[in-house]
Formats: C-alpha cells, structure tokens, sequence
C-alpha cells in the first residue's frame, strides 16, 4: 500500500512544479517568446492534473480512471483537448495583456473546436449511462470463468477482476492499465480488442497532434497584432470525429454477453 506521507509529498512537490512551469510562462509571455510559453502552460496544467489523480486516487493516472477503476478512453479524450485548449487559451491572453491589446480576453474560440468539445464530453457523460443499464442484469457463470481466466492470464497485476451485471470491474484501482482503452467493457468481450476503441483513439491522437502543430506553428508567428482567435479546425475533420463517437456509442450500446438465469 502506498504511504499516504508519501503521496502527499510528491502532491506538493507537483503543485510547486505547477506554479513554477506558470511563473516561467508569464514571464516567457512578457519577453514575447510565445512558443516556450506555450509549452510550459501546457506542462503546467498536464501537472496539475497528474497531482490531482494522485492526491485523490493514489495514482498519477488518476483523472483517467473511473469508477470501473480502469483507464476509459472518453476520460483520456477529454483531459488531452481540455489541457490543450485551456493552455492555448491561457497563452494568447497572457500575450495579448503583455503586449497591451485592447480587449485582451475577447479571443474567439471558433465554433467547429466548441463542436469538438461538445462532442468529448457527450461520450463523457453518456458512456456510463449505457454501462449502468448492462449493470443491472445478470452475467452467464461460464462465461465470467472463461473471460476471468483469460484476463488473469493476459494481466500481469495483482489485482482481481470482478463483474457488476454485465460489466467487468477491477476490485482495485492498481488494475487500471493503458490497455483498458481497447477492450471491450462486458463479460463477452472485456479480453478482447475493441475496434471502434482503436478507431477513435487514432482519430483523436492524430487531431490532437496536428492541431497542437497548428498552435505551435501560430504561437511561433507573428503576432504583432494580438491573437484575436484560437485556430479552427475543418468541418469534415469533426465529422470524422463526430462519427468515430458514434461508432464508439454504439458499440457500447449493444449487448456483447450472454444473461444468465
């Protein structure tokens, strides 16, 4: 068991690397050197939220495990444009008060990245709705013995798995591992790969990349006339993302386990 001295020292050890990674980009914002601000806002706030998991579950990953105690990756999602946007946000208004911009908050945030957040947090909310209904009904005893066995022997943890209904748990949050993301949540496919898991995953991280790429490439430009927005994304490329959440719902939705009496 962890020594709750322990997590609380490092807690505070992040907190004060939170500040000071905020102190360095303000001061990088002052100088005009918007890229490394940038960068460490980005830190700053990615830190904040390893120190919250931590103090609260015990774990860094923390802001990423459910209830489930396993890493969801609608949670992944929506910490990962969360901390890229804020932080974005974060640092055209610390430039556009340095450099004394009138109206320095007024940055518009264009409608297809609000469509984008709109669409992360939906799955956020709706995916343990789906999960409660399967809570509630009865799981096959073969096939929790068959899934169990597999699990056990796919997992190098101490933890054990468990079922509430339909849905496979860990009894322990030291379960929770990044292969969480993949597989399927039921008795019928939990030691399974997930495909629409994979699909919204890749869709995510290669928008996330480029956008970051986008905000690099804005916040290394000029920006002698303030920075008035944040950049927007293409319509066809939240489609994409729009559909992939669909995919991921759906499958969510659909029964993948045997009821038992």
């Amino acid at each position: 068991m962890t020594d709750p001295s322990t997590t609380a020292a490092g807690a505070r050890a992040l907190l004060f690397l939170c500040l000071a990674a905020l102190l360095g980009a303000m001061l990088f914002a002052v100088n005009r050197l918007m890229l490394p601000a940038w960068s460490l806002a980005l830190v700053a706030l990615a830190v904040f939220s390893f120190a919250c998991g931590k103090t609260v579950t015990g774990r860094w990953l923390g802001a990423l495990i459910d209830e489930r105690n396993v890493i969801s990756l609608s949670r992944f999602q929506a910490v990962l444009w969360t901390l890229l946007v804020l932080s974005a946000y974060l640092t055209a208004a610390l430039y556009n008060i340095f450099s004394g911009q009138t109206l320095p908050l007024k940055i518009e945030i264009q409608e297809e990245l609000w469509w984008l957040i709109g669409i992360s947090t939906s799955s956020l909310v709706a995916s343990p709705l789906i999960l409660n209904t399967k809570a509630e009904k009865v799981a096959d005893a073969t096939e929790v013995s068959g899934t169990f066995s597999t699990l056990q022997r796919q997992n190098e943890t101490d933890s054990t798995p468990a079922t509430k209904g339909h849905i496979v748990v860990n009894t322990d949050i030291s379960g929770a591992r990044w292969s969480d993301m993949f597989t399927g949540e039921e008795v019928g496919n939990a030691a399974h790969m997930d495909v629409a898991r994979l699909q919204m995953f890749s869709f995510t991280i290669i928008t996330v990349i480029a956008y970051g790429v986008v905000l690099g490439h804005m916040f290394a430009g000029d920006l002698s006339h303030g920075i008035a927005s944040l950049p927007t994304l293409d319509k066809s490329m939240v489609a994409l993302i729009a559909i992939s959440h669909g995919g991921y719902l759906s499958s969510k939705a659909v029964p993948h386990s045997l009821t038992g009496a």
